[in-house]
């Protein structure tokens, strides 16, 4: 996105050009390694599955950089499987190296594919175990360095000479990784000062980690249309491979799948409230491959009695599942929610009974995936509509529940709460303060101060001058310190400070803008400019 920018100019088109192109990438990768050993229609299949499922399409359309990590493990995931395949070690550090190019972009959510590639090379390359522990010992040295290279090289350089590590309370990208990016996003932490920007009807119980996170409304339009059929699919899976039913190498795509799948989301269903909806995206590739891997076994014109009862009831279960995704929102047209139910079942009755001709099961296979397949297609399509902004996008219409997140963000885009707003898409400065702001002295490194971090950049978008941002993304970091802050206004560096009050008001704001606010309130006179509290921090 930034080369973007760089050849285009920054505007929404050259930003979101990269992320089309990563997505239209992923669904090609998609289609590649299913197609290795899958029937054709159903390696169109999984890329169809992926490339509509509503999450990929909001974020193929979003200044996000999950795109980019999604392409990556599946790119490592090719490699891991073609390292097992053929022995070729040079595949597996090839895997390494681009999980390693994964962890720069998003950190150790990218890692998430990783027990998939080793668990396919530990069972299924045909190697001694000597050579397949010292080769994935080699591979994980080269994931190390490759990962932990820039990391060191920020740490190690003094904090006066770099930018601040956002988001770590010590300068540090290991703490980072570790703290915020790490634990904190696995494991509950009802200290985190984060906790604070939760709205209280949302915090009526403790988690909804669990087993059924995922379809829930919060989530339920981003992923879980199709999440029962795919978690269903992997069992199937696994007997087949139990039962040595699939080739070697069709048996390596097929265990890669269901490991990465489970995987994503056992993680993804018990992890902390620290948990965004676009965290989702990260589930959507193996689950396409597990819905193709099980619609060839759908559609299989070999079935036993047990085997045909068994896919009817996985049919008849995944529409009524499908079903109770549409009734989420009032964007969703009962009427043909109905249809396809009624579809489904008539599909899954189908496929419950011997049929007189050959072509009744895979007509009714098709037809039951053709229907599970309407509501992710019209999700996405609402998600195509809808302008995006802020820090957490949502799929699909407006949810029926009053307490969810997307009644609580419907309320922060109207500007309820106002802090939330300001946290989650910032205040845009008025034509009268942002021509005051445009023009302030040249001498000036920055025109002005104010925060959280998403209203500096609209406040910098605006005037077209730099902006800082006090307190860092949420306003909790403890930068700039206010010894720092005082050497830039007494350097005649900063000219304003903008005062947000109903940020002010949030609990959670960090020591360093509360120790800031005050001395500029104490030392410098206040003055409104259409409406809004400015400090001139300039003689």
């Amino acid at each position: 996105m930034g080369l973007s920018v760089r050849l285009f100019g920054l505007n929404t088109w050259a930003l979101l050009l990269p992320q089309a192109a990563m997505t239209m990438a992923s669904t090609l990768l998609i289609y590649r390694l299913a197609r290795r050993h899958l029937p054709t229609s159903a390696a169109l299949l999984s890329a169809a599955v992926f490339a509509s499922t509503p999450i990929t399409v909001l974020l193929a359309r979003y200044n996000n950089p999950d795109p980019l990590m999604v392409l990556l493990m599946l790119s490592a995931l090719y490699a891991g499987i073609r390292a097992t395949e053929s022995g070729r070690t040079r595949f597996l550090y090839l895997a390494a190296f681009i999980l390693a190019l994964g962890f720069l972009t998003k950190q150790l959510q990218a890692f998430l594919v990783l027990p998939a590639i080793g668990l396919v090379f530990c069972f299924y390359a045909q190697k001694a175990w000597r050579t397949k522990v010292a080769s994935l010992f080699l591979a994980g040295l080269v994931l190390a360095v490759g990962s932990l290279a820039w990391p060191l090289a920020v740490d190690l350089t003094p904090p006066s000479s770099r930018p601040y590590v956002g988001g770590s309370a010590t300068n540090s990208m290991f703490e980072l990784t570790v703290g915020y990016n790490g634990i904190n996003r696995v494991v509950q932490h009802k200290d985190d000062p984060s906790v604070a920007l939760i709205p209280q009807e949302l915090r009526s119980i403790e988690t909804d980690a669990g087993l059924f996170r995922l379809f829930n409304s919060n989530y339920g339009q981003e992923i879980g249309w199709l999440l029962l059929p795919a978690l269903l699919a992997c069992i199937a899976i696994v007997v087949k491979v139990l039962r040595g039913r699939y080739s070697r190498n069709k048996s390596i795509l097929a265990v890669a799948s269901v490991a990465w799948m489970f995987t994503t989301y056992l993680m993804l269903s018990f992890m902390g409230n620290s948990f965004h909806s676009y965290y989702t995206a990260s589930i959507v590739a193996p689950l396409a491959l597990c819905i193709g891997l099980g619609a060839e076994l759908l559609t299989s014109p070999r079935q036993s009695h047990l085997s045909r009862i068994g896919i009817a009831a996985a049919v008849v279960s995944s529409c009524i599942f499908s079903h109770a995704m549409w009734q989420l929102s009032d964007a969703y047209p009962q009427l043909l929610g109905i249809g396809l139910l009624l579809l489904g079942l008539l599909a899954g009755a189908l496929l419950s009974v011997p049929a007189p001709w050959k072509w009744v099961p895979r007509l009714a296979a098709w037809l039951a995936i053709g229907s599970l397949l309407v509501g992710p297609a019209f999700c996405s399509t609402i998600a195509l509509a809808t302008p995006q902004e802020g820090s957490n996008p949502l799929s699909g219409g407006l949810s029926r529940s009053p307490n969810t997140l997307s009644r609580f963000l419907y309320g922060v885009k109207q500007g309820d709460p106002a802090w939330a707003s300001g946290l989650a898409i910032g205040v845009t400065p008025s034509p009268v303060l942002a021509e005051y702001l445009r023009n302030a002295s040249a001498e000036c490194t920055w025109a002005a101060a104010t925060y959280p971090g998403q209203t500096a950049a609209r406040f910098q978008l605006e005037i077209g001058r730099p902006v800082m941002p006090l307190g860092g993304f949420a306003a909790i970091d403890p930068s700039p310190t206010l010894v720092q802050f005082k050497e830039w206004v007494q350097a005649g560096r900063l000219c304003y400070l903008v005062e947000q009050p109903e940020q002010l008001k949030v609990p959670g704001n960090g020591a360093e803008l509360l120790a800031i606010h005050e001395w500029v309130a104490n030392t410098f006179r206040a003055e409104k400019i259409d409406g809004v509290t400015v400090y001139k921090l300039t003689r």
